[in-house]
């Protein structure tokens, strides 16, 4: 096995989820079945360096959060599967103590929403107090009380569904504690003060979480841890609108009533919460949700062929109820890819015939030399071989002597010798002229 492969007995290790102070959360898949699981780890170190009180409680609430894991079903809370003790592992850690594996439910915590995309987590906001406090009627419904409601401890998808975890602190309802257990920023009134758990105790963390999300930061910050407690159980909190001018005066109201100093100040039960949430109005200007951009060509891809395959579907539809014009359009299809079929065949010769080396041109056949005209009554004298006869005359050309242009009289011409002159001609010299 390669140096670079974790494994916890039957589960190979591929990323870590979170780190606490006595545990940390892993990401695995089990052999064999390929089941993807959050596996919480307890490690030996961790328990060695804590005082044997100490290591007890620890793995009592370790024991308790699996119990109540399997116990309690509801959409809003994540089922745990198994736990084992002195698992065999190839961590470069010491053998753990223990471990559960429960399902595995991809997202972030409200803490580090709050940090990523504090804009998107206001938006999901209603919803996810909705889905909370449903989880936690429920879980009031069983006879517990979490005790630790914190931003960590929520979780939250950007389609805003939510989870609640880690019972590690659950007691049952109306049990005293002798010592004071909870994450300060967050605990009620009565905890601080050893008083019975009862239903409101998680209201008030969960008021103190939702005016984190508004405001940006807690209501209570103190000196010292004791200092901290102190504001909690004395201090009235500004409202949040005071810090996020959006937040609407009727959920500034909602807030503050959570986290009243007592339990008869808050709501009587998570029903009645529920429904005071449903009917408030959370924000003066409701943000949009952005529209996302499609992250790489396969997106659009895929987005492509969905909009195709629902044209498709459309379109079959109709072909359906008309027979005539399926027909008409199967053979509209067919002609054009016969169209588009002859396109690429003739653009595939013009190629073809384009790298072929070009044929020498013939020369062309010259025109025959026009022949000249011939004087009526005259039989026109046989050319001689290579002499070019004499142009004809045309429109707009010069005439050639001797050739008057038609129905204009023939000039005077030299009579051969031997020749009687024609009437009217120029006398050769030394003949005398003829008598009219």
């Amino acid at each position: 096995m390669s140096d670079d492969v974790f494994k916890i007995d039957q589960f190979t290790v591929i990323g870590d989820i979170a780190a606490g102070q006595v545990s940390d959360v892993f990401e695995v898949i089990e052999d064999g079945t390929g089941k993807n699981f959050a596996l919480k780890l307890i490690r030996e170190e961790i328990l060695n360096t804590a005082t044997e009180k100490s290591s007890k409680t620890i793995l009592a609430q370790f024991k308790q959060e699996f119990k109540l894991g399997q116990l309690l079903e509801h959409p809003n809370l994540v089922q745990v599967h198994e736990m084992k003790f002195k698992a065999q592992t190839l961590l470069p850690v010491k053998d753990p103590i223990a471990y559960f594996t429960m399902d595995h439910f991809r997202s972030q915590n409200l803490k580090a929403a709050m940090t990523t995309d504090p804009e998107g987590t206001q938006r999901r906001l209603q919803k996810m107090l909705e889905q909370i406090c449903e989880a936690l009627g429920y879980v009031h419904s069983q006879g517990w009380v979490h005790r630790d409601i914190k931003p960590d401890n929520l979780l939250l998808t950007k389609s805003s569904e939510s989870r609640l975890i880690d019972f590690s602190l659950a007691c049952k309802i109306k049990k005293k504690h002798s010592i004071i257990q909870g994450t300060r920023t967050y605990i009620a009134p009565e905890t601080i003060k050893k008083q019975r758990a009862v239903p409101q105790t998680d209201m008030y963390s969960l008021g103190v979480t939702l005016y984190e999300v508004l405001a940006g930061q807690p209501p209570f910050t103190g000196s010292s841890p004791t200092d901290l407690l102190k504001r909690h159980l004395a201090t009235k909190p500004p409202p949040p609108s005071l810090l996020n001018e959006n937040v609407a005066p009727e959920l500034d109201r909602l807030v503050l009533r959570l986290m009243g100093k007592t339990p008869a100040d808050r709501f009587e039960s998570m029903e009645d919460l529920i429904a005071e949430i449903r009917n408030t109005r959370f924000f003066l200007e409701e943000t949009e949700e952005p529209i996302e951009q499609l992250d790489s060509e396969e997106e659009v891809k895929s987005l492509v062929k969905t909009i195709d395959s629902r044209a498709d579907a459309e379109r079959s539809k109709l072909f359906a109820a008309n027979p005539e014009l399926a027909q008409k359009h199967e053979k509209e299809k067919n002609a054009e890819q016969a169209r588009r079929a002859k396109t690429k065949a003739d653009q595939a010769l013009a190629v073809q015939n384009s790298s072929k080396p070009a044929e020498a041109a013939t020369p062309a056949t010259p025109a025959p030399t026009p022949q000249p005209m011939a004087m009526p009554g005259i039989t026109p004298a046989a050319m001689m071989p290579g002499v070019p006869g004499m142009p004809m005359g045309m429109p707009g050309m010069p005439v050639a002597p001797m050739m008057p242009p038609p129905g204009v009289p023939m000039p005077p011409m030299m009579p051969t010798p031997g020749m009687m002159p024609m009437p009217g001609t120029v006398p050769v010299p030394g003949m005398p002229p003829v008598a009219p």
